[in-house]
């Protein structure tokens, strides 16, 4: 993969998981919670998390 395109993807994934982790907060501090939902946008935010560090860790030979 170029880097170009790793660095792109890094840099989306960072993005997704701000966007997911936030929307975890937002609908746990909801009144009733929306549970559900919550565990969903969080484990997808930790996901993306997990790939933009994965992507941006620097090769070690």
């Amino acid at each position: 993969m170029s880097p170009f395109w790793k660095i792109f993807i890094a840099i989306f994934s960072y993005i997704s998981a701000i966007v997911g982790l936030g929307l975890a907060v937002v609908n746990a501090s909801e009144k009733p919670p929306a549970t559900s939902l919550a565990i969903v946008y969080g484990a997808a935010g930790l996901l993306f998390l997990a790939v933009g560090v994965l992507l941006s860790r620097r090769a070690r030979y």
